[in-house]
């Protein structure tokens, strides 16, 4: 069941599989981590988040788990909650997952 806000915007649970979909992050091999800005960035939590884009401080050449430009990043390990915008192709550790959302959803309205 979906219900209206006072502002006609719906309410959707993230586990709705038609609106939004969830990917968990996987911290990848650590051998394959580097400064040197080979692969894509790597997110591992909270640490790299910014007042609404993270900030790369690490890469991973052979990523597990990846979070498309777009997608909410949102923490689940301590701190539980804070999140940020990928505005960029990015690979995900086990600290945060993704909520991409599928057409004519925000925050992308694709």
């Amino acid at each position: 069941m979906s219900k209206n806000n006072k502002n006609g915007w719906k309410y959707k649970k993230l586990g709705d599989e038609n609106y939004f979909e969830l990917i968990m992050g996987q911290s990848p091999p650590s051998k394959t981590y580097n400064l040197e800005k080979i692969g894509l960035p790597f997110f591992q939590g909270k640490a790299e988040f910014g007042k609404m884009f993270p900030t790369p401080k690490k890469y991973c050449s052979e990523p597990t788990r990846i979070a498309e430009k777009d997608d909410v990043l949102i923490s689940v390990r301590a701190p539980v909650g804070p999140t940020n915008l990928a505005n960029e192709r990015c690979c995900i550790g086990r600290g945060l997952a993704a909520i991409r959302c599928k057409q004519n959803i925000l925050p992308g309205l694709a």
